[in-house]
């Protein structure tokens, strides 16, 4: 059997995050015609639990249901690479045994080791130390998602400038500010549904301690305990299975009084939350890029962020940001967020101009790029 020229790992394709990413390239490489050359592993379709993202049938494939982070991956990869010229790991759980075959790693970030004494155990941390240093060492070539990224690779664990190449990610072209004629019943539909305030503001993200969520929630009850603010809070997003210590209270995290918890929602119905919300409140201490903000800008919504990390590199200037350890300029940043409809529609203008640099067609083309050349060198 003639090898695939490219296999692509997509068993993270239903994720946050990850999935986001790997949706974002499929839907590139289909525009540009690039899809021809993949092969896709991790098709895992089943009647009882359908994909919530199909890929077209076009795409060769094969299943590969081993759970990332596990041994059975490590078994499965010999076979499943022998089959590939080239193939692409979407994240840092690379094959231990490449063979012959070219390897591409994206690394959207290195949380697990910046956070390792706070966040992990000796095992956890053991684990995603022993991983990152073996893709820095092993990949053929490492995508990074931002310049940031590339900046703690090199850093933490000497990986060459030389063999990085910088793509960020993309923002999907359909996200748009939805008109007044459909976002008024959309609305008013899920006001109905979750019993959602008139007027709030909105977090949306994994429920992981590195967001600064639990800051957020602190002092958002502060500030209506003082009435300082008159707007709710909508908190979307997935809780972790353990929090470490100092980090209980995020297992415990439920809708109380102005703050709306919402474990998860429908796909269609994010559009309307960013479209209704006063602003986006981002507070992380870490990101390796910042899909959400852009997401968020995409919709025509205000943003109030943090300088941590990549996200500077993301927003630009198209947010409001902050330290992320300052919970004064937090407050008063909240306060002046709902009073000032100025600076909401300033922001919203420059958030619509700036997530014009962000495509997933543009990474797709820069991805492929990256492949050609991996394969290049080895003719």
């Amino acid at each position: 059997m003639k090898p695939h020229r490219i296999g692509l790992d997509i068993r993270m394709l239903q994720h946050s995050g990850i999935g986001t990413y790997l949706r974002g390239l499929l839907s590139g490489f289909r525009k540009l015609g690039l899809d021809k050359d993949l092969a896709l592993f991790g098709l895992c379709e089943s009647a009882a639990a359908p994909s919530r993202h199909p890929v077209p049938n076009s795409i060769p494939g094969a299943k590969f249901g081993a759970p990332i982070y596990s041994i059975q991956e490590q078994i499965q990869y010999p076979a499943l690479l022998r089959r590939c010229r080239l193939w692409h790991a979407p994240h840092y759980n690379i094959p231990l045994r490449k063979g012959k075959t070219e390897l591409v790693v994206t690394i959207h970030d290195i949380i697990h080791w910046i956070f390792r004494e706070q966040f992990l155990s000796p095992l956890q941390t053991a684990y995603a130390g022993f991983m990152l240093q073996r893709a820095v060492t092993s990949a053929d070539h490492i995508i990074a998602v931002s310049h940031h990224t590339k900046k703690d690779l090199v850093e933490h664990f000497r990986a060459p400038e030389e063999k990085i190449t910088v793509i960020h990610e993309g923002v999907d072209e359909t996200f748009r500010k939805l008109p007044p004629h459909e976002l008024q019943p959309a609305f008013e539909k899920i006001r109905r549904k979750y019993g959602i305030p008139e007027n709030f503001f909105l977090y949306v993200g994994l429920i992981k301690p590195h967001k600064n969520v639990l800051m957020l929630v602190r002092l958002f009850r502060k500030l209506k305990e003082f009435e300082k603010v008159r707007a709710s809070l909508v908190i979307i997003g997935r809780k972790d299975k353990i929090y470490p210590s100092g980090y209980e209270a995020l297992a415990d995290l439920r809708s109380a009084g102005d703050i709306l918890y919402l474990p998860r929602i429908d796909a269609d119905e994010l559009p309307v939350f960013y479209s209704q919300a006063l602003a986006l409140i981002h507070p992380s201490l870490y990101e390796g890029f910042g899909l959400t903000l852009l997401e968020a800008m995409s919709f025509g919504t205000p943003v109030l962020t943090t300088n941590s990390a990549s996200i500077p590199e993301v927003v630009g200037d198209a947010a409001w940001r902050i330290d992320a350890t300052d919970e004064a300029a937090m407050r008063d940043a909240i306060i002046r967020m709902e009073e000032d409809a100025g600076l909401r529609g300033s922001l919203r203008q420059k958030g619509l101009e700036r997530v014009r640099l962000f495509s997933w067609t543009e990474t797709a083309r820069k991805t492929f790029e990256v492949y050609e050349k991996v394969l290049t060198e080895t003719e």
